[in-house]
């Protein structure tokens, strides 16, 4: 979710029912650095109500200052620590998935950034490195009284990426072996497979992918696209201008650049939509924006 989780998408997902919503994944070691570019990932709206912080990293004490940083910032209602992606670029550096190979880091991780913060701190994770090697139940026993209010599990694991089947018994065996409220996420992409989530027992459900199509997924309602999509473009036109000490290009430019791949997200599917993905490339100026959206029909 990485350069999608930010405010523009963060509002509408608000506005549209979800009750919680988080930052991308921010570097910890950025945020310690004070490196600008990391800080803006924690830029928020005023509108934004129920913010988490999404932090990453491998080395407890850079967290817990991170955490710490993060904290004083005075924009969040709590941390949530990453041992879950995948992506070879985040497992490299020891983080993401690759704590669930060095289970003690990930608790002392979650110790440190604790003890560091006034926040309730949460941790998403999967069910283990591959279905050879599960390991959930040894991160219930080490993270029980390790300072997490809950834990999220995305019911895949590391082998599958964001593909394939959806462990969701092992996730009905996890809420009952757990102290900890048990947030369940992978896959829910309509009401059935909500429901199907639920039914597990889990206290939350987490979706990501398929909200960037349909933001009312989470009221389980497709808003007019047409309005949705300029609503957006508003949106990310005020975050790119916040943006533009970091950005070599102008504000406009850079949604233009952006908002093409959001364009076709919301439009797939619909009459019309085929001819829209083969003049994206043509869309240069924020009146090209426009005009693709005030002029498609889904009739």
């Amino acid at each position: 979710m990485a350069e999608f989780t930010t405010p523009p998408m963060r509002i509408l997902c608000e506005a549209y029912g979800a009750q919680r919503t988080y930052t991308e994944m921010v570097n910890a070691e950025g945020i310690c650095r004070q490196s600008p570019k990391t800080l803006f990932l924690l830029e928020t709206f005023p509108e934004e109500r129920h913010i988490w912080a999404h932090l990453y990293g491998h080395d407890p004490e850079r967290l817990a200052e991170a955490a710490r940083i993060t904290t004083d910032l005075g924009r969040f209602e709590g941390i949530d620590l990453n041992a879950g992606c995948p992506v070879p670029r985040i497992t490299a550096q020891g983080a993401g998935s690759a704590l669930l190979k060095d289970l003690p880091r990930m608790e002392a991780i979650v110790r440190a950034v604790a003890k560091a913060t006034s926040l309730p701190v949460s941790i998403k994770t999967r069910l283990g490195p591959n279905p050879q090697l599960p390991v959930w139940r040894e991160i219930l026993e080490r993270l029980a009284d390790a300072g997490a209010v809950s834990i999220t599990f995305h019911a895949r694991y590391t082998s599958q990426g964001h593909a394939g089947m959806v462990h969701l018994e092992t996730l009905r065996e996890i809420v009952e072996a757990s102290p900890l409220p048990i947030y369940g996420n992978g896959s829910v992409i309509d009401e059935a497979s909500a429901q199907a989530m639920a039914a597990t027992g889990v206290k939350a459900i987490l979706i990501a992918r398929a909200a960037l199509e349909n933001p009312g997924i989470f009221s389980f309602t497709k808003p007019e696209v047409a309005p949705l999509a300029m609503r957006h473009l508003e949106l990310e036109l005020r975050y790119r201008q916040r943006a533009q000490a970091f950005s070599r290009i102008s504000p406009e430019e850079a949604t233009v650049l952006t908002f093409r791949r959001h364009l076709f997200r919301y439009f797939k599917g619909l009459p019309g939509a085929n001819t829209l993905r083969g003049n994206l490339m043509n869309l240069h100026t924020m009146d090209d924006l426009y005009r693709a959206i005030a002029g498609f029909t889904t009739a």
